[in-house]
């Protein structure tokens, strides 16, 4: 008697279940028609004219918003341009160097507008000034421009 009871009750849950799967399927077969709800709307289209005229301004932003840092802005820095005033060189050529023979000093033989001189170091002349000399090239000023001049 105890297994009929359970075989009762495990058919009556197989029935219970096959039905409700049975349902859904006819039901979504044979669906129910919606109810159709019909509104009067009014056919015509009266759009609103906006005339306000929407304005906006652009403002510069201060802070990164990705670093949370404030943006300086670098002042471009203005350049004074000097004026370079070129001078004319006069004709000046090396020739060489000679050792006097009352002393130890050195003295330098330089053309000066094609007419020759002996120049020591710190000697001016026609507003040529030697300021070195060796054996190679001498360095002289000439309207506070500085040249160096090789030997010949």
């Amino acid at each position: 008697m105890k297994n009929k009871t359970k075989t009762y009750l495990l058919l009556l849950g197989v029935l219970s279940i096959w039905g409700i799967i049975g349902y859904k399927i006819l039901t979504t077969l044979n669906p129910d028609a919606p109810k159709l709800v019909h509104n009067d709307f009014d056919a015509s289209f009266n759009p609103k004219i906006n005339t306000t005229i929407d304005t906006f301004s652009i403002q510069t932003v201060n802070r990164d918003p990705f670093l949370g840092t404030l943006i300086v802005k670098k002042k471009p820095t203005t350049v004074k341009k000097q004026v370079v005033v070129k001078t004319e060189w006069i004709p000046i050529s090396y020739h060489g160097s000679i050792l006097q023979q009352q002393g130890k000093n050195k003295v330098f033989i330089v053309s000066i507008q094609n007419q020759q001189s002996i120049m020591k170091i710190g000697q001016t002349i026609n507003g040529v000034k030697l300021l070195r000399a060796d054996a190679k090239n001498i360095v002289v000023t000439y309207k506070n421009m500085r040249k160096t001049i090789p030997k010949q």
